[in-house]
């Protein structure tokens, strides 16, 4: 079965929110055996909106929109929706009886421009919505289904998980397949490297199918199969993965959801170890990684930002500091020791202006009983991209210190 997601808001075009709903949409059709075949987004302009709909509509069994079902003047979906059907809207007594509660609830009038919210497509299956006042519906023509639903995410998933998903399993028949995937996350290796390493791989595997996805300091690759049921596909992903693995070995961290500073925490906590770190020109990027499970056991943290202040906490006068691994062995040993912590590390560089942004020559040195790890690199670019990328290497090299 083929779908076409038509996300539809001028907001979403203009850049001015992060259109979160058709990827957890593509993630939840997927896994009920759906092929999201397209995915457009369309401002809040009725001959648009009813432009892409026709074209959905025509080359795709099932279309599910996003958005547009608002109260105001520009929200036009469930119009459009109808034009493209051939039907008049309709009025919904019990719509607008459960928008009415929902006002009431709150201990506030419902206004007037409300009302439009209760007019769907004639002949639709309405969606009630208990949590917010845009109803849903779902309109069959032919062997054809358009499905509406609202725009605030939370709505969308609530209506999609209890009264979507299993109408659509009935409606085709969706338990005897299903889409089912496993994401590796890799760390420490380019993206054009893991494709040398792998694309024999992703060209002679058809079921499941292989692919790369890079995003800053993190690529994943995800293994995707067809199936009747989690077992089979199951089945078919474990020897890709165990493939890839024997190729990437340490490079790949962690599967899915997996973080890297949430899989460092892990490490360091299964191990019964404690951390303080040291960091200079990242601007506290690893302190704040490092801060955002409760489980952190983070004792100590110093964001320096000057050359000063590293001479101050050495206890040393003068201008000369020199920037090396050699410093930031020692400056990891003491953090460890002023922490109190069983593991330091230093994340230690110097910024220099350059042409487009800066250049850094940066070290980072990992310090504890029977734990050690040092890497060194240059890079250049923007500050935040250079911030993040080196809080990305120092928490691989505190990894790879810990399961070397």
């Amino acid at each position: 079965m083929n779908c076409e997601i038509v996300t539809i808001g001028s907001e979403l075009l203009h850049g001015q929110i992060i259109d979160t709903n058709a990827s957890y949409l593509a993630r939840t059709l997927n896994s009920i055996g759906l092929n999201i075949a397209f995915h457009t987004t369309v401002g809040d302009i009725y001959t648009q909106i009813k432009d892409v709909l026709f074209q959905a509509r025509d080359r795709t069994d099932l279309v599910i929109t996003t958005g547009g079902i608002g109260p105001t003047e520009d929200d036009l979906t469930r119009e459009a929706i109808a034009d493209v059907v051939g039907v008049p809207l309709t009025f919904i007594r019990e719509l607008m009886d459960q928008i009415e509660s929902i006002f009431k609830r709150i201990g506030y009038s419902m206004p007037e421009n409300n009302r439009k919210q209760a007019f769907i497509p004639d002949g639709a299956i309405p969606i009630p919505n208990e949590i917010g006042t845009a109803p849903g519906f779902i309109i069959e023509k032919g062997s054809k289904v358009i499905i509406a639903l609202p725009g605030v995410p939370k709505e969308l998933k609530y209506l999609l998980n209890k009264k979507v998903v299993p109408y659509l399993k009935k409606r085709f028949q969706l338990d005897q397949e299903l889409i089912s995937s496993k994401t590796l996350k890799v760390t420490g290796i380019g993206e054009s490297k893991i494709d040398a390493q792998i694309k024999d791989l992703i060209k002679e595997t058809i079921n499941p199918t292989i692919g790369i996805l890079a995003s800053p300091g993190d690529i994943s690759i995800t293994v995707t199969a067809w199936a009747k049921s989690e077992r089979e596909a199951e089945t078919l992903v474990r020897p890709i993965e165990r493939e890839i693995r024997s190729r990437l070995g340490n490079n790949i961290y962690g599967v899915n959801e997996d973080t890297l500073h949430g899989v460092v925490i892990n490490l360091l906590n299964k191990r019964g170890d404690t951390l303080s770190v040291l960091e200079t020109f990242s601007g506290g990027e690893l302190t704040g990684r490092l801060q955002k499970s409760p489980l952190s056991p983070l004792h100590e943290s110093i964001v320096i930002g000057k050359k000063e202040q590293i001479l101050s906490f050495l206890n040393k006068k003068g201008p000369a500091l020199e920037i090396n691994k050699k410093t930031a062995e020692y400056l990891a040993k003491k953090i460890k020791r002023k922490g109190n912590s069983s593991i330091g590390l230093a994340l230690l560089g110097t910024l220099k202006t350059a042409e487009k942004g800066y250049n850094v020559d940066a070290h980072v040195v990992v310090s504890g009983e029977n734990i050690n790890g040092s890497y060194g690199w240059k890079m250049g670019g923007d500050l935040p991209t250079l911030q993040s990328r080196s809080a990305t290497i120092a928490l691989n090299t505190l990894r790879l210190a810990l399961i070397s």
